[in-house]
Parts: C-alpha cells; structure tokens; sequence
C-alpha cells in the first residue's frame, strides 16, 4: 500500500509475516510547491506540467543525494527536511534550467524515492495500491509502473475504496479501536515496546 500525499509513505503486507512501513521522501510537496511558485498554481493537475519536461540527471543526483534516502525503514520525514529552500539549495548548484524540467525531476525525485524503498524492504512486490492526492497524478502513475514492470500498480478505487477517502476511515477506524478498548498500533512499524489503545477519550 502506498500512500502519496505531502510525503510518501507505504505499508507492506505479506502472508506469515508483520505488517511493517515507513516513509519514502517527497511525495507531492515539492511538485506543488513548486508549480505554486512558478505558476501560481496549487497543484499540477495529473503531472502535465510534469510530463512536459525533461529529467536533469545532475539535479536529480544531488537531491537523491540526501542522507535520508540511504536509510531504510522504519524512517519518516516531513516539511522540516523537504521544503523550497532545500530545493534551493540544491538548484543553486546546477546550472541554470527550465521550470517545467525541475517539476519533472521532482516528480522522477518521488517515483524513484518509493521504488528504491520498496526494492529495499520487499524484493518480490505482486501489487502496488496507491491512495491518497498521488493516485490522481497520471505521470506519477505511470512512471511507477514503468519503474515496477512485475508489479501490478494501481488505485485502491480498484477495490472499491476511492483513494482520497483511505486516510478518514483509517482514522475513523482507530477512533472505533480506542472507544473498544483494541490496541491499533504495529510495534513492527514504530517500534514500539508493545501494543497499545491509541488516543483519549474526553467526555463533554
């Protein structure tokens, strides 16, 4: 299961074993900051700005060059460390280029994050489920496919569940374990001691 919103994240689920996840990196922040800065939009509606330009290969392996990347799960990230003045940073190092070649970097930026991830924690991949804002981004989509030939990538709309709706019944279920009394959390993902009833309960 992968979740693409502000940053990327999946959740591996094999037979026999403990469900594990971590973060990957970016997921869409970047790209919509960036097109935010650029062209005044919120968001780069199915990666067409995106796929109108080329990857630059010098940028690229510099913001792959990150120390987070080299890590493995479990990891996680946020706007403290993937932020416009990171990006930046790192164009300040490259020669000048186009606008529409940066957003396609990024976007290759985020493909690779979760393939390289995913390659690491799970060799043999049967499905890739994709939820959240990056499953309506096509050239995302498609590039991870491309990168996963063996894998089935798609939405979880395939198994009735619309991908923006995956984040409020996963909340919604962890409210339904903490009225019970059920542990919800994944020592395997955390690393926590133990399980535990995760939130509170205030009356009014």
């Amino acid at each position: 299961m992968l979740n693409v919103g502000g940053f990327s994240n999946l959740s591996l689920i094999e037979q026999d074993k403990p469900v594990t996840g971590f973060d990957c990196g970016p997921g869409n922040v970047l790209l919509d900051a960036w097109i935010n800065e650029k062209r005044g939009l919120a968001y780069d509606a199915n990666g067409a700005w995106a796929a109108s330009g080329k990857i630059l290969p010098g940028l690229l392996a510099s913001l792959l060059g990150d120390p987070f990347f080299a890590g493995t799960g479990p990891k996680s990230t946020g706007r403290e460390l993937f932020n416009l003045p990171w990006l930046h940073h790192h164009l300040s190092t490259q020669p000048a280029c186009a606008d529409e070649d940066v957003q396609a970097t990024l976007l290759e930026l985020t493909a690779l994050s979760i393939v390289d991830s995913l390659r690491k924690a799970q060799q043999d991949t049967q499905a890739l489920l994709v939820c959240g804002g990056g499953a309506h981004n096509g050239a995302l989509m498609a590039r991870l496919a491309g990168l996963l030939p063996a894998a089935r990538v798609g939405s979880t709309a395939e198994f009735g569940v619309d991908p923006d709706w995956v984040e409020a019944m996963a909340f919604a279920w962890l409210a339904h374990c903490c009225l019970e009394g059920i542990a919800a959390n994944r020592p395997s993902v955390t690393g926590a001691r133990g399980s535990r009833v995760l939130g509170a309960i205030y009356p009014a």
